[in-house]
């Protein structure tokens, strides 16, 4: 594996954005106001990173399809949210699953970039 300046950099940018979500995530649950906020707050820093078209397709798709599945999910039973605002989900869970769907994405495309170096 090779790591340049520039991988290096992105790596470090993305698993910071990712572990202050998970981190926020862990620690706010319990409160939906101030943490779908934070979420919000960190897909703007990200946002500001990713421009790109594509990110805010994946950022939307997951937002959409990520909680679609756990309402149904929800609705058989196979588990339930602490707090749920809406359908038995919290409001900031597509949020979460948005900004995890870019995350997921990116991480796995710099490590074939690097990969093929």
């Amino acid at each position: 594996m090779h790591f340049n300046r520039k991988n290096v950099k992105e790596l470090i940018l993305d698993a910071i954005l990712f572990s202050l979500g998970t981190i926020a995530t862990s620690l706010l649950y319990e409160n939906t106001p101030l943490l779908t906020v934070t979420l919000i707050i960190l897909w703007c820093f990200g946002i500001y990173f990713w421009h790109k078209k594509r990110d805010i397709i994946l950022f939307v798709s997951g937002a959409i399809f990520g909680p679609l599945a756990e309402t149904v999910a929800i609705h058989f039973g196979a588990w339930s949210y602490a707090n749920p605002t809406l359908l038995g989900i919290p409001l900031w869970l597509p949020f979460g699953w948005g900004i995890t769907i870019v995350m997921i994405v990116r991480f796995a495309e710099l490590f074939i970039r690097i990969e093929k170096k």
